[in-house]
């Protein structure tokens, strides 16, 4: 009996345990964007409940299934609707938990077909988002249900009752012995009181054999439940070191029971892992020396197989001698090598958030920042506290208008995914270029509750992209447009003048005496020559014309919309003057000047860019076959 008490006690510790555990987790998961997934899919009955007004804010499948109402339904209940407590009784039985040293309350439930569930409910405070709720772990302990934690609990009022008849049977057996001394010495009358004694006897003896048979099949009841839960059991005898172990448990090692007959302590440790023999061993020590009230340990077995399987270890002393030296313990093995594979994959995906050289931001749906890497931090200068709760604006640039966010949306909501380059404001306020990605992360009804952004910092490859393209379009020594970028610009004034029916003036500048300069003071004052006319020309032209160098001394003026011939010859004439202006090196003064050829597009035949600075150099020569210093404008063509 006293066996069936301690192990009835020790089932129903595991249970609470077990629960807690379960709310631990829920705890670790809640942290990151996977809490909903396992929310969801868990067939624990779970609810999410605001501590100021008991308004349900979500229940989980498993209680809607268990309650008969729909998700939506609960959702719009208050928990007063389905507890059937007073006040009065919640309060009492708060107390009575908090005497009993117990983690969880006993309430009543009302089903949606009205009927009543008597339940455990382990509840926990969490910050989601921010918001403090308590998620509740609902148990159903109703009478006739094989729950843990009731049979516990029906196993010690049971054996309580069984040990009050036990003594009551052995006072009566007691005064039955002396009422015989007696009724021997007080003759006839007490024979009559002896035999009425021993009839009462058998009806005790009756009602004693009911309860031992009631005690049996309860432990038959709690060897069933074991076997359905998969646990294997083991208990310890310290003071001769066997082990007696149950089938389940020899199912678990891959060892036929009648195998384990007379397994002792050191063979027990053989079928744990090298590497968690000394955890176990320590975690065990710790109880037995009273510095913890339960041992617990997960490790890794050897399987029938070879292989290693998890398992999660779980004892308690339950007996001891009068000194308090621990004569027995016994626990439990339950295999959880699926949730360590789960826990592995966890703590991977953790590992690859916090360390990818990418940064990462998760939102919510309404574009609240969750959580963000390492490396979003380095690249921002932001920490993760001053990020977190507030939206992605606080990265903004101001360099992109509302459109650019809006076809951001569309292709995120159409497709589900965006990709791009975006310019954002450091901490500090520097701007910085990246290239981003956001996709939408959708559960498994096709909602996407969360959008994760990975970006690099792509600022230095931006800056070497434009030096590339200096390179590429520009003149190094004078800054100017080259060949390249000249025909670029002058294609596209061709094609504009077509399609609006303007004019636009090509004007082929050639130096005169610049060979002269070069020879007499060397290349160092022909690239000074260069530098300041080219900054001169840029003063004689109007804004939206160009000037471009060739190469040597040749420059080309695209000119838009020249206007009247006037205006034209205004514009040519201060080319001529900006060129023929005295210029200082070194103290010394030089002197160069211009012969300028000027066509006009469109021609009388179709021209490329190419071929209309043909003709202009054609016109230059004219120019400067006519005296030098001037410049000569070849006759309109007639379209």
């Amino acid at each position: 009996m006293s066996s069936c008490r301690c192990l009835s006690r020790w089932l129903r510790i595991g249970v609470c345990i077990g629960l807690t555990l379960v709310a631990v987790g829920v705890r670790s998961a809640a942290d990151a964007p996977a809490f909903r997934s396992v929310f969801e899919a868990h067939g624990a009955v779970m609810l999410l409940i605001a501590p100021d007004s008991g308004q349900i804010v979500d229940a989980n499948p498993a209680a809607a299934r268990f309650y008969g109402y729909s998700r939506e339904t609960l959702r719009a209940m208050r928990i007063d609707q389905i507890n059937t407590f007073t006040p009065e009784q919640i309060a009492e039985e708060r107390r009575l938990a908090a005497s009993r040293g117990r983690n969880y309350f006993v309430f009543r439930h009302r089903m949606a077909d009205a009927s009543l569930r008597t339940v455990e409910v382990h509840s926990q405070p969490f910050s989601f988002a921010g918001r403090p709720l308590l998620l509740s772990i609902i148990n159903d302990i109703t009478p006739g249900r094989l729950s843990d934690q009731g049979l516990w609990h029906y196993q010690s009022l049971l054996e309580a009752q069984v040990a009050d008849r036990v003594q009551a049977a052995n006072a009566a057996r007691q005064r039955e012995q002396t009422l015989l001394i007696v009724g021997l010495l007080l003759q006839a009358g007490v024979i009559v009181l002896l035999i009425f004694n021993i009839r009462r006897r058998k009806r005790l003896e009756r009602a004693h054999d009911a309860l031992t048979r009631a005690v049996s099949e309860e432990r038959q009841r709690l060897v069933d439940i074991l076997w359905g839960t998969g646990a294997g059991t083991w208990e310890w005898i310290l003071d001769t070191g066997h082990m007696r172990v149950n089938s389940q448990w020899a199912s678990l090692v891959g060892r036929a029971p009648e195998t384990l007959a007379g397994l002792t302590e050191s063979q027990f440790r053989d079928f744990i892992h090298p590497d968690d023999l000394a955890r176990y061993l320590a975690a065990r020590r710790r109880h037995l020396d009273g510095e913890s009230p339960a041992y617990e340990c997960d490790l890794r077995v050897r399987a029938g197989s070879g292989d290693w399987i998890w398992v999660m270890d779980r004892g308690r002393v339950v007996a001891r001698d009068t000194h308090g030296y621990p004569l027995r313990m016994a626990g439990t093995w339950l295999e959880i090598t699926g949730k360590k594979q789960y826990e592995d994959k966890l703590r991977l995906a953790a590992s690859v958030f916090t360390h990818a050289r990418e940064a990462i931001m998760i939102t919510a749906v309404d574009g609240t920042i969750v959580e963000v890497n390492d490396a979003f931090c380095r690249i921002t200068g932001f920490d993760r506290d001053d990020v977190l709760g507030r939206t992605p604006k606080v990265l903004s640039s101001g360099r992109h208008d509302e459109d650019f966010y809006a076809l951001m949306w569309q292709a995120l909501n159409e497709k589900g995914h965006w990709e791009g380059e975006v310019w954002n404001r450091r901490k500090d306020g520097e701007l910085y270029a990246e290239m981003l990605t956001i996709s939408a992360v959708r559960d498994n009804h096709g909602n996407a509750p969360y959008f994760v952004a990975l970006f690099s910092d792509i600022t230095d490859q931006k800056q070497h992209q434009r030096e590339l393209e200096q390179y590429a379009h520009y003149d190094m020594l004078t800054g100017l447009p080259n060949r390249l970028l000249l025909s670029d610009r002058l294609r596209q004034a061709m094609a504009l003048a077509l399609r609006r029916g303007h004019r636009l003036a090509v004007a082929y500048l050639d130096l005169d005496g610049f060979k002269a300069v070069n020879d007499t003071h060397g290349h160092a004052a022909g690239d000074e020559v260069l530098t300041l006319l080219s900054a001169r020309f840029r003063l004689a032209l109007r804004e939206g014309d160009t000037i471009a160098r060739l190469g040597g001394d040749e420059f080309v003026a695209l000119l838009v919309d020249p206007g009247e011939p006037a205006a034209m010859q205004t514009i040519l004439q201060r080319l001529l003057d900006a060129a023929a202006a005295p210029l200082e090196w070194k103290g010394l003064q030089l002197q160069v000047s211009a012969s300028v050829g000027v066509v006009y597009f469109p021609q009388s035949t179709p021209v490329d860019p190419d071929a209309l600075i043909q003709l202009a150099d054609e016109a230059m020569y004219r120019a400067k076959m006519s005296g030098k210093n001037r410049f000569y404008i070849a006759p309109a063509a007639t379209t």
